[in-house]
């Protein structure tokens, strides 16, 4: 079983049908008053499930996923800055970081990435800020020591009717693949939290997103498989539309980084 394991070919990916799969998950808008009328999600082929009697799971298509899982809370008491254009005024004095703004339909946040200066443990601190007004309020902190390399940080439109989003993930010890993926809408929440266990991610060309996991908690270990989900904006909610294992090989033909996305507008550091 093992030699047929690894001589099969690999089953195909998701990557050459996510384009296709996010645009009919885009509702169609009509009838009275504009009324949006959804389509179903879309219907995959069940894919071939040959590595060691993993059992089908479609349940798990189309249910609705949130932040639920995500380490970055509301700060303990409101906090305020007046606003300013530069997002790098708000890294905390002690601390070098980087940010990014994603603005849309009158709203604005940003997100910053900041690690404590000459630490020997480095303290990292994920924050979120949204503007009200005229001043900067802060909507989300994450404090931890960072497990080799600081969270990565992009604005990015997952949603091709919506504003850009926030997308923070942090890497496990190789800087290539990651650990934790956090989406943050425009109003400072966090959307979507997906565990990548030492996997990555990528945004297809329609939107949404995919991600790899080692399937360590699957059937199959995870040196083999890798658990591919594709994951929407469907009906108001971020939704999986489709799930299946792939071989360790096939998946890794898609990675080139932790996340990959065309279009992205990546974190900087202040100028000199």
């Amino acid at each position: 079983m093992e030699g047929m394991l690894h001589r099969r070919r690999a089953s195909p990916t998701l990557v050459a049908v996510a384009s296709s799969l996010v645009a009919l998950a885009v509702p169609r808008m009509g009838g009275p008053a504009g009324q949006a009328a959804h389509l179903p999600p879309p219907a995959l082929p069940q894919p071939s499930r040959h590595y060691r009697g993993a059992p089908p799971n479609p349940g798990e298509l189309g249910i609705a996923l949130s932040g639920i899982g995500t380490a970055m809370r509301p700060p303990t008491s409101p906090t305020t800055v007046p606003f300013t254009t530069n997002c790098h005024k708000l890294i905390d004095g002690g601390f070098t970081g980087v940010c990014v703004t994603a603005r849309g339909r009158g709203a604005e946040v940003a997100g910053i990435v900041e690690v404590e200066r000459g630490a020997l443990a480095s303290q990292e601190r994920d924050l979120v800020w949204r503007r009200r007004g005229d001043r900067w309020s802060l909507a989300l902190v994450h404090t931890f020591r960072p497990p080799g390399y600081p969270t990565r940080l992009w604005a990015v439109r997952l949603r091709r009717a919506s504003p850009p989003d926030l997308v923070f993930v942090t890497p496990v010890d190789r800087p290539d693949f990651g650990r934790d993926l956090n989406v943050v809408d425009t109003a400072g929440r966090v959307s979507l939290y997906r565990y990548l266990g030492e996997g990555f991610a990528l945004v297809p060309p329609g939107g949404g997103l995919l991600t790899y996991t080692p399937a360590a908690t699957q059937a199959a270990p995870a040196d083999d498989y890798f658990d591919q989900v594709l994951v929407g904006w469907y009906s108001g909610h971020w939704r999986v539309l489709a799930d299946q294992y792939v071989p360790y090989r096939a998946a890794l033909a898609q990675h080139k980084a932790l996340f990959q996305a065309a279009g992205a507008t990546a974190a900087t550091a202040s100028g000199p």
